[in-house]
């Protein structure tokens, strides 16, 4: 019995403080409060980034918990899909590590949104640590959705927003809203199937593609006179916009300029792989089209009618259509609807002046950031949301379609001539400017919006007089 007393004895001294607590967190069951506000911050920022929210936007905003309810301070670092929490906690305490791995989730903008007010909240010491656990796991549980039909609906007006783009006739414009919704319904098949997104891109590529020849084999035989007089190849190039339009080069790009090089590198790695899809599938569709005896004119060229107020009201379906089918709220919609519209416009008349189309599609994309990041404070939408819906106008999804079309300079061979090679290049560079532009745009005006917030806050207020 002395031994036992004496091991009990030992076995103190080795596990238990002057106080005769545990000093180790982990031999107790139950968590404290900053390790559960630890774990909440950080299941805040995986879900901000599986949505492609920018690292740098996660890491401050995910910060801003940390600062409410822990003692002491945090240190975050994001690494491609990995999330990474470490604490300091003095000399006489073991380091807090947490370390996750971030998976993808279908872009919800309401509950980014949600989330980010959630975090304002805190921020402001409105909501105490058991208060946001319970709010966010609401959040997280009970996800505001559109409808299914009605989502489908508005991806299929991306496509036949370019449609309007492109002046193309009115036949073209239902087909390309039908082959689009048909398209996001193949997509969404796919992806539950766990399908990789490369694979669903090239599948959905095809397809858009082979609708396209199914027209113009419908046209060439005068099955469907009413056929005769359309192009095609727009509904590809719709098909290849809708596509692109999942892709969000924004964040990539936002992600290199705050020097998270390695979160930018991996996203965008990600956009050239998805890219890389709808190329495969748009080749595979033509081959599959010759190999049948279908042919079409592989040069889509734009109507020489240009209607601008049909090219206008384009714009602007093809944003809302693109905030719709990201579950945006209604304000959210018309914002976004109204920002692409005044970034075409912007685009249209820069690049009808002295501007090529590369430094046009730039200006006109920091244009659509600066209005998104002033908007954003008045509807509390996030910045990243509006920018996205407002530059998807600029995607050079027509020339992108004619210089992987110019790789086919004859019937027998499948050689790169060097207007196709030049196109492809022009494509590659306007994508870039949209980029660059409308990340220039994010962060120039956020010290603006942050002043004229101040200035806001430090009016004097006028009581009403009874």
């Amino acid at each position: 019995m002395a031994r036992l007393m004496k091991i009990n004895s030992v076995l103190k001294n080795i596990f238990m403080d002057e106080e005769g607590t545990l000093p180790f967190d982990k031999f107790d069951e139950s968590l404290t409060p900053n390790l559960r506000a630890l774990r909440l911050s950080m299941s805040m920022a995986d879900a901000l980034l599986s949505m492609d929210v920018a690292a740098s936007d996660v890491v401050d905003m995910t910060l801003g918990v940390t600062d409410t309810y822990c003692k002491r301070k945090v240190q975050i670092e994001i690494v491609s899909t990995l999330l990474m929490f470490s604490q300091d906690r003095g000399d006489d305490r073991e380091p807090l590590t947490l370390i996750r791995a971030v998976g993808s989730r279908d872009v919800n903008m309401r509950q980014i949104q949600r989330i980010q007010e959630l975090i304002r909240s805190i921020h402001k010491g409105k909501l105490t640590l058991e208060q946001a656990e319970k709010k966010f796991d609401y959040i997280m549980d009970h996800p505001e959705r559109y409808p299914l039909w009605l989502r489908t609906i508005g991806n299929a007006l991306i496509s036949a927003g370019v449609g309007m783009l492109v002046t193309a006739s009115p036949i073209i414009v239902v087909i390309m809203f039908l082959a689009g919704a048909l398209t996001d319904n193949i997509v969404r098949i796919m992806s539950k199937r766990r399908m990789p997104a490369f694979f669903v891109q090239i599948v959905a590529a095809c397809f858009i593609t082979m609708i396209a020849g199914l027209v113009a084999w419908l046209s060439h035989e005068g099955i469907a006179p009413i056929l005769n007089d359309v192009d095609p190849n727009y509904i590809v190039v719709g098909g290849i916009i809708m596509l692109a339009a999942g892709m969000t080069v924004v964040g990539a790009v936002q992600d290199a300029i705050d020097e998270y090089y390695i979160t930018a590198n991996a996203r965008l790695l990600g956009v050239v792989m998805m890219t890389a899809g709808i190329v495969v599938g748009v080749v595979i569709g033509v081959y599959i089209m010759r190999t049948l005896g279908i042919w079409m004119d592989l040069s889509p060229t734009s109507s020489s009618r240009i209607d601008l107020p049909l090219q206008y009201t384009g714009a602007t379906l093809l944003a809302a259509g693109y905030a719709i089918g990201r579950h945006a709220t209604m304000l959210g919609v018309v914002l976004s609807g109204l920002i692409g519209f005044i970034t075409y416009a912007s685009f249209l008349a820069l690049n009808m002046g002295s501007l090529s189309a590369i430094a046009a599609s730039g200006v006109a994309a920091a244009i659509a950031g600066a209005l998104a990041t002033l908007s954003s404070r008045v509807s509390r939408i996030p910045s990243i949301v509006l920018a996205s819906a407002g530059i998807i106008t600029l995607v050079p999804g027509l020339t992108l379609f004619n210089g992987l079309m110019g790789i086919f300079v004859d019937s027998n061979s499948w050689t790169i001539d060097n207007t196709g090679s030049a196109l492809l290049l022009k494509a590659l560079f306007i994508a870039l400017s949209v980029a660059g532009g409308v990340s220039f745009g994010i962060l120039f005006t956020r010290p603006l919006r942050r002043t004229l917030t101040r200035a806001k806050r430090v009016l004097p207020r006028r009581k009403l007089q009874g």
